[in-house]
């Protein structure tokens, strides 16, 4: 049942108290939140389909909204769908306003009501103003979209008593209306914790977030667990890199370390986009250099703080590292999933490929000048469906995808840079059947295979 007033403009709730209600001092605190970030990089790819943003007051998170919202600087959105917990009413199921327009000092943000008679119309929502009239998440994403997006209109989402697959439906039918489609994913991390507490409590949910283990999130972990697992779960969503922007708490402002709140930011990238800085392409490749020098140098490897590098560097992700001399192989070792920061994984690969690859002797002194080094860094892999190996071979994609192949416990991978070699889909997956350990003609229905791309970068020659 649709349960609304019929207002035209839904007015501001937490002005002045979340954020300056004079609109000269919003849009200057806005700005400065936005300025805090890295403005001078942009990803190489086409920027996030979705960011995790904070909704604390600006005091104490603004600057970490602000390094989600600067993320989608360079995106030319249609309309912005910002989901939110619902912080005071309690209801069943997904909540739209009735309001044409959300008024906030200064500006108006016009609601995408086609978008909306739609989703009321699909079953999947449904107008219920009480669910919005005193809600925040919503309504402090709205000076960051003002600022980057202002022709943007929204469809502001209240998630109340629901399941996360129901959400994961209503994003799938945004995302299928083919327009581009910004989702915003509006949520704090842990709530009155101890500040040490908080603090690690924060970093296990980051490592969930990042490795795809959002079906272990619940609400102690982050009050927008609804529309973070939802969005993860939703086919849109499937196989997201996820890039750590920057964690924080209320500690950092207060100084009160007895009831603490914990937040982050994170952006939600395709599977085939390439995230990584180019500066932070750099130290990855200058730490990796730096640890076969420590490792001749001193016999063991150096020991990685991972807090002294950027936080994107600090995020989980899967790497694969690879040293050449004169182009030819000389070791190669990585991860399938990610299980340790980027950083860390990285260095420790770039160990194992130069001094544990049973294929080759250690490396010397003598190899070190003439070493180049390349680091893949993987997206979350996704189980591919086939109904034989026809099938299998007909959905492949030269020089785009790695592959895990799986059978009799057996395993292998290939990464996209081996289609330089194996240009030819049959080949390929015959050659990897031998990696793995199988007969190159084996096949049979217990085959498994799942797919991956790779962000590849390297020292110049």
């Amino acid at each position: 049942m649709n349960r609304h007033t019929g207002i035209k403009a839904r007015a501001p709730a937490v002005a002045g108290q979340f954020y300056p209600a004079d609109p000269a001092a919003l849009h200057r605190m806005v700005e400065e939140c936005i300025a805090q970030t890295d403005a001078g990089q942009q990803p190489h790819g086409s920027g996030p389909r979705a960011v995790i943003s904070p909704h604390a007051g600006y005091v104490y998170s603004g600057w970490l909204t602000g390094a989600a919202w600067r993320t989608t600087a360079g995106l030319r959105p249609r309309r912005v769908v910002i989901l939110s917990p619902s912080h005071r009413h309690g209801f069943d199921g997904i909540a739209l306003p009735s309001a044409e327009t959300f008024s906030m000092p200064g500006f108006d943000v016009p609601v995408d009501q086609a978008a909306r008679q739609a989703l009321v119309n699909a079953g999947l929502a449904h107008v219920e103003d009480a669910a919005h009239d005193r809600e925040h998440g919503i309504e402090t994403q709205l000076p960051f979209l003002h600022s980057l997006h202002p022709k943007a209109e929204i469809i502001p989402l209240v998630i109340g008593r629901t399941t996360t697959d129901q959400v994961a439906q209503v994003i799938d039918f945004i995302s299928e209306m083919n327009d581009l489609t910004l989702f915003i994913l509006s949520s704090d991390l842990s709530h009155f914790l101890t500040l040490d507490t908080a603090r690690t409590h924060d970093l296990e949910t980051a490592k969930l977030i990042e490795t795809g283990q959002y079906d272990r999130l619940t609400p102690a972990h982050a009050c927008g667990v609804r529309a973070v697992a939802g969005y993860m779960a939703s086919r849109h969503g499937q196989g997201a890199r996820v890039q750590r922007l920057a964690m924080a708490n209320s500690y950092d402002r207060s100084g009160d370390a007895s009831r603490t709140v914990g937040y982050g930011a994170w952006a939600l990238f395709g599977t085939e986009d390439e995230i990584i800085l180019n500066p932070h392409r750099t130290e990855l490749l200058n730490a990796a250099r730096e640890a076969l020098q420590v490792r001749l140098r001193r016999g063991y490897g150096p020991e990685t703080d991972d807090k002294s590098f950027a936080a994107p560097l600090q995020g989980h992700a899967a790497s694969f590292v690879t040293l050449t001399i004169d182009r030819r192989l000389r070791g190669c070792i990585g991860s399938l999933r990610a299980h340790q920061s980027l950083i860390k994984d990285v260095v420790e690969n770039t160990l194992k490929s130069g001094f544990n690859d049973p294929r080759f002797q250690p490396v010397t002194q003598a190899d070190l000048d003439r070493i180049r080094i390349k680091i893949a860094v993987l997206s979350p892999s996704r189980e591919m469906r086939f109904s034989d190996q026809d099938d299998l071979v007909s959905q492949l994609e030269p020089g785009k995808d790695g592959l895990i192949l799986s059978d009799k416990g057996r395993r292998g991978t290939f990464l996209p840079m081996v289609w330089n070699s194996l240009p030819e889909p049959q080949g390929f997956l015959d050659h990897l059947k031998v990696k793995a350990g199988l007969p190159r003609d084996h096949w049979s229905d217990s085959v498994t295979v799942h797919r991956y791309r790779a962000e590849s970068f390297a020292e110049d020659d």
